[in-house]
């Protein structure tokens, strides 16, 4: 089980080194690399050990969608914000007000119908270095936040233009759901136009170089295809199909 996390050692976990230099190198891969990555992992029998347990990534649910299209990954530490009363913005603009540079806003809603965020703490968030704000509920402002998607990605479960109230207190920094994942301050939060993945940072130091090769493999594949070789030459499809019609063991791999 993990062990609870104080709030001043996660402050100073979103700052460290370590953690700056593997967001840096998730930016530059895509959820689904590292998706690939982590069905790999959880299919290897040299990781189910008590000593090397691995984590696997949680996805969040297909209706929190990006209102911030582009090609840059979203990648940061998560601080959560919780509302305690539906249609009340207060907790987020509280928890804004405490977000630092590699923050990913985490939002849970309470199942709030009214807008809880838009362009004006998307903008502040830019300013703040915050990598991305995650609500599950509503956003609005959808035709500006593209302005900021170099560096704030926005993604929502659904938008209004009816903003909520600011009368009641909410809490930062606890564990939540959102997306239906459960998710701890501290996690590391990966999204990008398919989806969001969220794990703590063990999980994604150890898919990693995987996550790498993959991308790499398939831009490799994707130029050769793009210059008139054929896909199925580039893998083992054919004694694949062969094998699974014969009831035998096999794997779909890349040459």
């Amino acid at each position: 089980s993990r062990l609870p996390i104080s709030w001043q050692s996660l402050r100073c976990l979103s700052h460290s080194a370590k953690v700056v230099n593997t967001l840096s190198l998730l930016r530059q891969l895509d959820t689904a690399s590292l998706c690939d990555a982590d069905k790999s992992m959880q299919a290897s029998d040299t990781q189910n050990t008590e000593t090397n347990k691995y984590q696997p990534l949680q996805l969040m649910d297909q209706d929190i969608r990006p209102l911030t299209l582009g090609r840059q990954t979203m990648a940061g530490v998560a601080r959560t914000i919780e509302c305690k009363v539906p249609n009340d913005f207060l907790p987020v603009l509280d928890g804004l007000s405490r977000a630092q540079t590699n923050d990913v806003l985490i939002i849970n809603t309470n199942n709030s119908h009214r807008a809880v965020a838009g362009e004006l703490f998307c903008a502040e968030s830019a300013r703040r270095g915050v990598a991305g704000i995650v609500v599950d509920g509503p956003m609005r402002d959808t035709a500006f936040l593209s302005d900021f998607s170099d560096a704030v990605r926005c993604f929502a479960r659904s938008v209004t233009p009816y903003s909520g109230t600011t009368q009641h207190l909410g809490e930062d920094q606890v564990p939540l759901s959102c997306g239906s994942v459960t998710i701890q301050p501290g996690d590391i939060v990966v999204g990008d136009n398919d989806g969001i993945v969220v794990a703590p940072l063990e999980t994604f130091e150890a898919i990693l170089p995987l996550a790498q090769s993959i991308k790499s493999a398939e831009e490799r594949i994707r130029g050769a295809v793009s210059n008139g070789t054929s896909l199925h030459s580039m893998t083992n499809h054919e004694d694949h199909v062969k094998s699974i019609a014969n009831g035998e063991p096999s794997s779909l791999k890349f040459l």
